[in-house]
């Protein structure tokens, strides 16, 4: 068994960490963003808004969850700022899961050969392994909540409660799904199997060593303890109060009210405008914000089971799906409901409540019923469940040849769809150019006395500081905004960095005529130029062009230009 362990692995490591530079083809704005808060945080302790080890980041765009930034920091001091600095973690804990996971459905189950089949199907699942190599949170979150279940099986329930404190840290889903998991877990508790002679002597023994040694440090000793204790909870709420002030009365908050439900304006003029039209009593008890908001969470909760979803097209956003399938693959439809029917007649209903509860978070925001990062957390139970399908023709060798045949033949489809064409049809989403022309930009910008750089194809500044290594000691010492002011520079609207650094864009059409001497501009082909016009053959009459970040095709995005 440990030599299929190994294989698992071997094989989950490949797919998800080969190549890591060049598929995805670029860091997109929240991979950046995870990068530098790593980088000021390794070299100061600080994030951007100059926290000292903060609980909680801020971020130039919104509040985030700390955990993966630190976990990030060992890995951009030895890799630098670059994609593999980034994206090693969650890579490889991404790589991780299957084992983890494994591990549970055999303490679940006891059948290691459901587990090592529902591991397999972890480890092949598109929507694992492309989470798994970009810097997403959720991939670290999934383990912790995994680990911590393994935990509470095992009756550790300090380190348990440990794990899922950790895994609030992660990604907001799990600050509402871990106290779900919880609750499900201790409803649950006396269908746990019974622990192993072996274990239970081991149990035996730690007890003995505890009462011989009664001074071990408290640590240790919660860590060691295997029934739950008024100390173990403290410790995990203890741990998790910084988290709850920050969503509660914190800058936190403005993230999730930003995303809920209740705060989509949209839906609330919908609902006033029914109210108008029929303003009854009736009218007022059955179209009101609970009715509405109850109508839209369910909506969402449903779609997060859609074939659209899982099977056929997935996330509409391509950084979260490769929109030719859906997130699992389709040839594992049928497994996946035979083996939901199997869990269910063996009463297997850790999985079931974990599949239950799992798109609740996500159904509580708006576009919830088909964001694959918010609905992440189904992703063990369907494992789990296609697992327990494939598992039922385990008798017939020539129907089970013929399974692992069709699943391969699609498996490789998929991932030459992934390799060959997903990175020139997503450049987009991935916000490719913005590397090569900052890395260019660090070359030159010496020679200039001062640098603009567009700001409107994307928020600019947190990509300068990481490609350039901007120094956080000095971003720290420089930064006051990145509002945009009028008139920042002649016919430029815009936020300065050091009197140096203007992030912004013109406001005239004709700003080519309007070049400073001695001065570098990053433009973007979309936003200051338009249309088919290729400054490298033919720019106008007073602009150098020093510089082209193109995409996969040779189409210009970014321009470092000057005056003549």
């Amino acid at each position: 068994m440990g030599k299929w362990l190994l294989v698992i692995l071997a094989l989950a490591g490949f797919l998800r960490i080969v190549g890591l530079n060049i598929v995805p083809p670029e860091l997109f704005g929240d991979e950046i963003d995870v990068g530098y808060q790593a980088y000021s945080l390794l070299h100061t302790g600080q994030d951007l808004y100059r926290q000292i080890l903060p609980t909680y980041i801020r971020s130039l765009s919104e509040p985030r969850a700390p955990l993966l930034m630190y976990a990030t920091v060992p890995t951009i001091a030895a890799f630098g700022n670059t994609a593999w600095g980034v994206r090693i973690p969650s890579a490889v804990w991404g790589s991780l899961a299957p084992i983890i996971l494994f591990l549970l459905v055999y303490q679940t189950t006891k059948s290691k050969s459901l587990s090592l089949l529902s591991s397999l199907s972890l480890a092949f699942m598109p929507w694992h392994i492309y989470y798994s190599r970009a810097a997403f949170e959720v991939v670290i979150m999934l383990d912790l909540l995994m680990l911590g279940t393994l935990l509470f099986f095992k009756k550790r329930f300090a380190l348990c409660l440990l794990m899922f404190a950790l895994a609030m840290y992660t990604y907001s889903t799990a600050v509402l799904f871990v106290p779900l998991l919880i609750l499900a877990l201790v409803l649950l508790q006396r269908r746990i199997p019974r622990s192993s002679d072996r274990g239970m002597k081991r149990q035996s023994s730690d007890e003995v060593r505890q009462q011989k040694y009664p001074d071990r440090r408290v640590v240790g000793y919660l860590l060691s303890k295997k029934i739950p204790s008024f100390l173990s909870i403290l410790l995990f709420v203890i741990l998790v109060a910084p988290l709850a002030y920050h969503i509660a009365f914190g800058f936190a908050s403005s993230r999730f009210n930003n995303i809920s439900l209740t705060n989509d304006p949209d839906e609330t003029k919908k609902m006033l405008l029914l109210r108008q039209q029929n303003p009854t009593l009736a009218g007022r008890i059955f179209i009101n914000q609970y009715e509405a908001t109850f109508h839209r969470f369910w909506d969402n909760y449903i779609r997060s089971f859609s074939t659209e979803f899982l099977f056929v097209r997935g996330d509409p956003n391509s950084r979260q799906s490769i929109q030719v399938i859906g997130q699992l693959l389709p040839l594992t439809f049928p497994f996946m409901l035979v083996g939901l029917w199997w869990l269910v007649s063996r009463k297997q209903w850790i999985w079931l409540f974990w599949l239950a509860l799992a798109p609740i978070p996500a159904s509580l925001t708006v576009g919830g019923g088909f964001h694959a990062t918010r609905l992440f957390l189904m992703i063990p139970p369907l494992a789990v469940a296609i697992g327990a399908g494939i598992y039922q023709f385990k008798k017939s060798t020539l129907v089970s040849a013929a399974i692992v045949f069709l699943i391969s033949i699609q498996l490789v489809w998929v991932g030459y769809y992934y390799w060959v064409y997903y990175p020139r049809v997503s450049q987009r989403w991935w916000q490719v150019g913005f590397q090569n022309a900052f890395a260019k930009l660090s070359e030159i910008s010496t020679q200039y006395s001062r640098v603009f750089i567009n700001n409107t194809y994307e928020p600019s500044l947190i990509r300068f500081l990481f490609w350039t290594k901007y120094s956080p000691v000095a971003f720290h010492r420089q930064f006051t905004t990145d509002q945009a002011q009028k008139e920042i520079a002649p016919y430029y609207d815009g936020f300065t960095l050091d009197g140096k650094y203007f992030f912004g864009n013109f406001t005239e059409t004709n700003w080519p005529s309007h070049l400073l001497p001695g001065a570098v501009y990053l433009v973007s082909q979309r936003d200051n130029i338009g249309g088919g016009w290729d400054w490298r053959t033919s720019p106008p009459d007073n602009v150098q062009v020093l510089f082209t970040s193109t995409t996969w095709d040779d189409s210009p995005i970014f321009y470092l230009v000057t005056r003549k």
